[in-house]
């Protein structure tokens, strides 16, 4: 049985997630990273949401049928306090300005439980659409949302 690849749109999600995950675990301590918004209320605080909320198709050129990929995804940090918060998201936005590595994800022959990595070029940041702290208002909210901050941004894979 071949090894089943993830289309880009995965590969995308899972190589930007990939990539924060290992900046913050080099740079941080106790900062869990995850793919879903929901799943972030299950874990202890500090917590990174990081998530494809969007993909934008256009042509490449008039004419051409390769097709120009555009990705939105909004990173959300739960934090336990307002200096944390903006201390992540600077962190992030500066990590994020460099670009990362793009890979190739697949599932092991035989073994869907296991993901498997190859390098295929790089993802940029194409513009930063938000980076804020989340507003509640005059509503009392408390953890994790009482130090919530987002950041959205448009990234590309390298042709």
């Amino acid at each position: 049985m071949p090894d089943s690849y993830l289309r880009q749109s995965r590969s995308i999600e899972l190589s930007t997630k990939y990539a924060i995950e290992t900046a913050i675990t080099t740079n941080w301590t106790n900062v869990t990273v995850v793919k879903t918004f929901l799943s972030a209320y299950d874990k202890t605080l500090p917590v990174v949401c990081v998530r494809l909320i969007d993909t934008n198709v256009d042509r490449l050129e008039v004419g051409a049928t390769t097709l120009d990929y555009e990705y939105l995804f909004n990173i959300d940090i739960f934090a336990t306090s307002d200096g944390q918060r903006l201390d992540l998201a600077d962190f992030l936005v500066d990590f994020l300005k460099n670009s990362w590595v793009y890979y190739t994800w697949t599932h092991k022959a035989g073994d869907n439980s296991i993901l498997e990595k190859a390098a295929a070029g790089r993802i940029a940041v194409r513009e930063y659409i938000s980076n804020n702290r989340v507003d509640f208002g005059d509503v009392e909210v408390s953890n994790p949302d009482r130090f919530r901050h987002t950041i959205g941004i448009r990234v590309r894979k390298s042709i």
